[in-house]
């Protein structure tokens, strides 16, 4: 099948085309951020049926939110114009979305049909995105999931860990829980719904995927430290739990990902098995900067 990657260029499309160059069961028709930036509908609907795709996915949602960046009133207008082609069209369209659409201030795991609750950006702009697409394409699937890292570009991960080698001594929270999910363990859950997509699988609406055990920055930082160890001097390192303070709420983003399980036969991966290949990948890379500074 022939895929539209929307934001091929992130770590998560460059994950997607990993998988698909590995298991030879789709060819990407790859589109980087830059080249997405429409300014009009018309040239959302050129992008959509350039090189008739016979599914797109829209990357872009996901990585904004990893990177701590706000979508703005046009990431929606494109969002709505890419969906909306799609739909007129009959192409498949994925949108990959985010956990921040809720407010967190449960502490049950999330199912796909509670309410967005979201009180701030860019959960604003997510829940408006999301509102958007399914009005316009009734037959997308949103797939929401948690935390992404990777080993390139400022991302849950990288942040910790540029944070650990300029300061020596960090604190991070350890009272908000949410379950991180590596780039790559999301582009094997795409790459798999493709898969069944492909075959005339009948799926639409909203999803959820995220790793199989819950954590906290801190306990997420702890691991991340303990991997990097294995790579580079980190014995000066120090970390340590933020300061609780009785007036802040306990934030709580985890997702039931059952639906997605009884669909497409997808099960939850822990993010810990990612974990020491992503930073070796982060060191390396880190290793060959500095040799070129």
């Amino acid at each position: 099948m022939d895929v539209l990657l929307i934001g091929a260029d992130n770590p998560v499309g460059m994950a997607i085309q990993a998988v698909f160059a590995q298991w030879g069961r789709h060819r990407a028709l790859p589109l980087n951020t830059a080249a997405a930036r429409w300014r009009s509908e018309r040239q959302a609907k050129k992008a959509a049926r350039k090189d008739k795709p016979q599914a797109v996915v829209d990357l872009r949602l996901a990585w904004q939110v990893a990177t701590d960046e706000v979508p703005q009133p046009l990431d929606i207008e494109r969002a709505h114009w890419l969906s909306k082609a799609c739909e007129h069209s009959s192409i498949p369209y994925l949108l990959l979305s985010s956990d921040r659409v809720f407010a967190g201030q449960g502490t049950r795991s999330l199912r796909e049909f509670d309410a967005p609750d979201a009180f701030n950006e860019p959960g604003f702009q997510i829940m408006e995105i999301e509102s958007r697409v399914m009005q316009a394409a009734p037959s997308a699937i949103v797939l929401r999931t948690g935390p992404l890292f990777a080993s390139t570009d400022n991302n849950l991960l990288t942040r910790m860990l540029f944070r650990m080698a300029i300061e020596r001594h960090a604190t991070f929270d350890d009272r908000n829980v949410f379950s991180p999910v590596a780039c790559t363990d999301i582009a094997r859950v795409v790459v798999a719904m493709l898969d069944q997509l492909s075959v005339g699988a009948d799926a639409s609406g909203v999803y959820h995927y995220s790793s199989g055990d819950r954590t906290t920055e801190y306990a997420f930082a702890e691991a991340a430290l303990a991997a990097m160890s294995q790579y580079r001097d980190s014995g000066d390192i120090v970390i340590s739990a933020q300061e609780k303070r009785p007036e802040e709420s306990v934030e709580t983003r985890v997702f039931d990902c059952s639906r997605l399980r009884d669909s497409f036969a997808i099960k939850q991966v822990p993010w810990r098995g990612f974990m020491n290949s992503t930073v070796k990948e982060y060191a390396e890379s880190s290793a060959v900067e500095e040799s070129k500074g």
